[in-house]
């Protein structure tokens, strides 16, 4: 099971990538739909990438860390996108 979880480690990188590639051409061009496919981005990844480190941790396998360092990392970056775009829209 070792290499479907790598195969979703990389899977989720390239997500994060496209995400955040995204995120800043919403903030800086603003474009609004490359702001909701941030969004959707950036919470696809949280979602799958906690579901999946519970599950590789369930395994037993030392992989599970990675997958939790990716939801922390897109957990800050989505947090600092929502903050961008709330003061952009003029929100808060």
């Amino acid at each position: 099971m070792t290499r479907n979880f790598l195969v979703f480690i990389f899977g989720l990188f390239l997500l994060l990538v496209f995400s955040f590639a995204f995120c800043y051409v919403s903030i800086y061009s603003e474009v609004l739909i490359a702001g909701i496919c941030a969004l959707v981005g950036f919470l696809a990844a949280l979602v799958i990438s906690i579901i999946i480190g519970l599950s590789a941790r369930e395994e037993g396998g030392s992989l599970y860390i990675w997958f939790f360092g990716i939801a922390i990392v897109t957990g800050i970056i989505l947090v600092w996108y929502v903050s961008r775009a709330g003061t952009l829209l003029k929100v808060w």
